[in-house]
C-alpha cells in the first residue's frame, strides 16, 4: 500500500491544505497552489505487510521523505511520520470501497479553533488550570472523520383532529364553546445530509453533537485535502443506519406537516404516513477539530465542527474549586444570618 507526500513544485517542501486560505501551502518556502496546480504525489510503492501477511491490512507503511517505517491503525488514512513529522498520505486506503464521494475541507483554521476553544471554556468555571495550558492546546488535532449522509425525498399524509376552546362569563353565567375541526395534510418533502458517524471507535455522541454540516462547500474527494491533517476512514457500512435515518426522516417530515397546522388551540395526530420516493446515500469526509484531556485516569473528549466551531464535550471539575466556592459561600450565609441575629436582638 503506497503513502503519499505532496511536494511543492518551487521547492520540494511538504504542502498542506491550508483552512484560512482555502489552498495548499507549502510551509518553507510559502507558496500557495490551487488544488488542479498540485504536481502528482510522490510515492513509496513498496507494500507493507502485517503477521498475517495482508497488504491491505498493513500497519507498517514507509515515509517517502524519510524512509522510517510508521505505524498506524487499520482505519486511519492520514497522519505524520512520527521522526520527520512530514504529512502522509495513505493512498491504498482511499480507493475502491474506501474512497469517499466528497470531501469538507476545513474552514476553521489551527489558531481560529484555539481562539473559539478558549473562548468556549472561559464562560465555563471550576475548570482545572492545567485545562487551559499551552501544553493542552498543543494536543488540539485536526481530523477528517468518515460519515455516511442521506438526502431523501418522501411524500407525507396527516390526518388529525383540531380544538379550539373559548371560555367567557356574562353576569353570572360562564359559557363554554369548543370547536373542532378535522385536518389533513399532504406534500412531497425533501430531506438533505441527514449524517451519521462511520467509525466504530469514534465517540458517536460527541460527533454527531456538533452536526450539521453545510455539505454545498463540499468538494469532489481529492487526498491532497488530507495532508496535513489527520483522517480516518470509514469501518460501518450505510446498511447499519438505514433504518434509524429512515425513523429520524419521517420524525423531520412529520413535524414539517403538523408546522402548517397554525391558529388552532390543540391538534391531535390520528393517521401519519410517508412513501420514500429516492434517497441518495454518500460517503463523506468531514472536518473535525479534536482535543482530549486526562484526569487522573479519566480521559476527556471534545469536538469542533471544522466549519462552524460548534462544539460538544464534557468538561473536567475541578472539585478543589469547587469546594472552596461552596466554603466561600456556606461561610457567607452563615455571617448573614449571625448580622440579621444579630441585629434583631
Amino acid at each position: 500500500m503506497s503513502a503519499l507526500t505532496y511536494k511543492c513544485p518551487n521547492c520540494g517542501g511538504s504542502m498542506v491544505f491550508d483552512p484560512k486560505q482555502q489552498c495548499f501551502s507549502c510551509e518553507y518556502c510559502l507558496s500557495a497552489f490551487r488544488r488542479e496546480e498540485l504536481e502528482p504525489p510522490q510515492s513509496d510503492q513498496s507494500d507493507e505487510t502485517n503477521e498475517s501477511g495482508q497488504a491491505d491490512q498493513a500497519l507498517l507503511y514507509t515515509c517517502p521523505a524519510c524512509g522510517a517505517a510508521i505505524a498506524m491503525d487499520q482505519t486511519t488514512a492520514a497522519g505524520f511520520c512520527y521522526y520527520c513529522h512530514n504529512p502522509v498520505v495513505l493512498s491504498g486506503k482511499l480507493s475502491d470501497r474506501q474512497a469517499p464521494s466528497l470531501v469538507l475541507p476545513f474552514q476553521i483554521s489551527r489558531e481560529a479553533a484555539e481562539e473559539r476553544f478558549l473562548s468556549w471554556i472561559g464562560h465555563k468555571k471550576y475548570i482545572p488550570p492545567a485545562f487551559f495550558s499551552r501544553t493542552q492546546l498543543e494536543k488540539l488535532s485536526g481530523v477528517y472523520f468518515p460519515y455516511w449522509t442521506c438526502s431523501c425525498t418522501m411524500e407525507g399524509t396527516l390526518s388529525g383532529t383540531a380544538t379550539d376552546l373559548r371560555v367567557w362569563r356574562t353576569g353570572d353565567t360562564e359559557y363554554t364553546e369548543t370547536k373542532t375541526y378535522s385536518i389533513q395534510r399532504s406534500g412531497r418533502i425533501t430531506l438533505s445530509d441527514l449524517s451519521r458517524n462511520a467509525l466504530q471507535k469514534a465517540q458517536v455522541r460527541m460527533l454527531e453533537g456538533i452536526l450539521p454540516f453545510d455539505l454545498t462547500k463540499a468538494e469532489r474527494f481529492h487526498p491532497g485535502y488530507l495532508s496535513g491533517f489527520q483522517a480516518e476512514v470509514k469501518d460501518m457500512e450505510r446498511e447499519t443506519f438505514e433504518s434509524v435515518v429512515r425513523e429520524e426522516a419521517e420524525s423531520h417530515a412529520k413535524k414539517l406537516l403538523m408546522d402548517t397546522v397554525a391558529g388552532h388551540g390543540r391538534f391531535s395526530v390520528e393517521n401519519f404516513h410517508t412513501a420514500e420516493q429516492s434517497s441518495v446515500w454518500q460517503y463523506v469526509l468531514l472536518p473535525v477539530w479534536i482535543l482530549t484531556y486526562r484526569k487522573n485516569e479519566e480521559l476527556y473528549y471534545f469536538a469542533m465542527n471544522g466549519q462552524t466551531g460548534e462544539i460538544c464535550g464534557r468538561l473536567p471539575i475541578d472539585y478543589a474549586r469547587l469546594a472552596a466556592a461552596c466554603i466561600g459561600i456556606f461561610a457567607a450565609v452563615t455571617a448573614a444570618f449571625t448580622l440579621a441575629g444579630g441585629l434583631l436582638l
